[in-house]
């Protein structure tokens, strides 16, 4: 549900009458008493409601700077014969004009829009929680990947004849299906979780490929052990610094971030090579895998570790990087359990539930199974093992991308830090 902050002179809704529009339902909200009050304005605004519902679009027009948001969609709910308003996800936008002439006004409304009301998805928490840590991370990264000449591939696609792909998640399930792992090992093309990497190792199952998108520092510590320098690691520009200082080839992935949307319109225009945004619904790993796998033919897919709530007492299975990190607290007081029991509950709840929803249905959707269902048949089948398509080369200048990230991303990138990467960045 689009709310436009201030309509003053009723421009916007009429020229939103003459432009066609997805979107159905509309409010407008006019925060100024010297305007709603006025007997022209309340008259044309009449006008135009009954001008859009001709044209089937739900035109509203709130007035006063405190209105009670709960109250309007409760009323909007009940009013409305549509059951799509109920999932509507409402989005204040504030018109350039009010953001110039009356700053105060606008940040008193926006604050009491959001004290009321809360617009915000799981993934637009995420984006607002890491955002400064992604575009730091990725001038960081870029520059590192010019400098010292990395092993580079932009991501296209996967390409294979029925290929059995396999998903090792983290979670302690993990450990009940190694066995079985190392049986058929020879039978999958495997992606391998970076959280999960320490105990494949372990268990001397080498993964084809390892996942890793965290961009925190916490990531530092899945990768503290001796990891087969031929392994290709699959991330993104954001991720963390750390991937591109070790030497294993990197796959880089779109992510539709908006430093990689600018990346993949200059290869485009630049050099004719396509670099495709791969979106992930789901916000994790399995997620991603499960798309940038989606191209292939004939894909069966299985997965294992994957259950975001706690099992056998242990919110994940042996040898992680949770281990390594909480290693020198333990004591005989403190268990590791301890440490990591707030990383997982006993029961999915908040993201976790939201991702869990999405696993479950994307296992209806593209056909996926956990590996301990697999049965004797399925597993039996040989499959050749895939192979990625990708073209190397180096993005734009870094003192470019900071450029734009500012320009486009004004609240991701503080000024100082422009000037620090325009000074010093050599490309």
């Amino acid at each position: 549900m689009p709310i436009v902050l201030g309509i003053g002179a009723l421009h916007s809704i009429r020229a939103l009458l003459e432009s066609p529009s997805s979107h159905t339902h509309f409010l407008f909200w006019e925060p100024l008493s010297e305007i709603y009050d006025l007997p022209a304005f309340q008259n044309e605004t009449k006008e135009l409601i009954q001008k859009a519902s001709s044209k089937g679009i739900s035109l509203f027009v709130i007035t006063g700077k405190s209105p009670n948001w709960l109250e309007i969609k409760q009323n909007l709910i009940e009013s409305s014969s549509s059951h799509q308003i109920k999932n509507l996800t409402w989005t204040i936008y504030e018109t350039p004009s009010y953001e110039r002439l009356f700053p105060e006004l606008v940040k008193e409304c926006k604050n009491q829009f959001l004290s009321q009301f809360s617009s915000q998805s799981t993934n637009e928490n995420t984006i607002h929680h890491f955002r400064k840590l992604w575009t730091h991370n990725y001038l960081k990264n870029k520059l590192n990947v010019k400098l010292n000449q990395m092993d580079i591939h932009w991501f296209q696609s996967f390409s294979s004849d029925q290929p059995n792909v396999l998903f090792l998640g983290a979670s302690p399930g993990l450990e009940l299906d190694i066995e079985k792992i190392k049986i058929q090992r020879q039978n999958w093309t495997l992606f391998a979780s970076d959280t999960a990497v320490g105990f494949l190792l372990e268990n001397e199952i080498t993964p084809d490929y390892i996942v890793s998108f965290d961009s925190g520092r916490g990531t530092v510590f899945h990768f503290l052990l001796d990891i087969p320098k031929d392994i290709p690691i699959i991330t993104w520009l954001g991720g963390s610094p750390y991937l591109f200082e070790i030497p294993n080839p990197k796959i880089l992935v779109n992510t539709g971030h908006p430093l990689d949307q600018i990346i993949a319109f200059l290869f485009q225009s630049e050099k004719n090579m396509d670099w495709p945004h791969y979106q992930n619904p789901s916000l994790n790993l399995f997620g991603m895998v499960l798309s940038i796998t989606s191209g292939i033919q004939g894909r069966n897919f299985a997965m294992s570790g994957v259950s975001f709530i706690t099992e056998q007492g242990k919110s994940h299975c042996k040898a992680t990087g949770y281990e390594r990190y909480y290693e020198p607290q333990i004591n005989r007081k403190k268990s590791l359990e301890y440490f990591t029991k707030r990383l997982y509950s006993g029961v999915r709840k908040g993201k976790n539930q939201v991702v869990w929803e999405e696993v479950l249905t994307s296992k209806q959707k593209a056909k996926i199974q956990m590996l301990s269902e697999l049965t004797a048949f399925t597993t039996n089948i040989e499959s050749k093992k895939s192979t990625f398509v990708s073209f190397q080369g180096f993005p734009p200048k870094n003192s470019d991308l900071a450029k734009w990230a500012y320009q486009d991303q004004s609240g991701i990138i503080h000024s100082k830090t422009l000037n620090t990467w325009l000074r010093f960045s050599p490309g």
